[in-house]
């Protein structure tokens, strides 16, 4: 018996899960709080961080621990362009210093969750930095 023109296919099936791509969104309520202090006269010249916090998101497939958040920053209400993150947080922290901006400027912020398949939420909740040291 000759084995020539016989072509021996083997098909190794991965796990279900594995091969549909994880297509329901994340459950997240959004931004909770934007604060910061910036004590005496408000204007220009000087600089501040703005303190973050959310409530941890859920997902059907990605645990909360490995959830990244993505944060945009606008100078004007509605301005954030969420094409872009001005910022992404390390996975399941939910909480978020901003590098020094200037004072003299308000800025608004939205978060976004994203899990490990790279579904992102699509809230829109807004919030603007308050200054708790006037």
């Amino acid at each position: 018996m000759s084995l020539v023109g016989i072509t021996l296919l083997l098909v190794v099936a991965a796990p279900a899960q594995a091969r549909r791509k994880d297509q329901v969104p994340l459950t997240f309520a959004g931004l909770r709080s934007v604060t910061t202090c910036i004590p005496g006269p408000i204007g220009e010249g000087r600089t501040s961080s703005y303190h973050l916090t959310w409530e941890p998101a859920t997902d059907n497939l990605t645990p909360s621990k490995k959830i990244i958040y993505n944060i945009y920053q606008a100078t004007a209400a509605g301005g954030e362009n969420f094409a872009q993150p001005t910022y992404s947080t390390a996975a399941g922290v939910t909480s978020f210093d901003t590098p020094q901006l200037p004072t003299g400027k308000t800025f608004y912020f939205v978060v976004r969750a994203r899990d490990q398949a790279g579904n992102e939420d699509s809230n829109t909740v807004e919030r603007d930095g308050q200054n708790l040291c006037v």
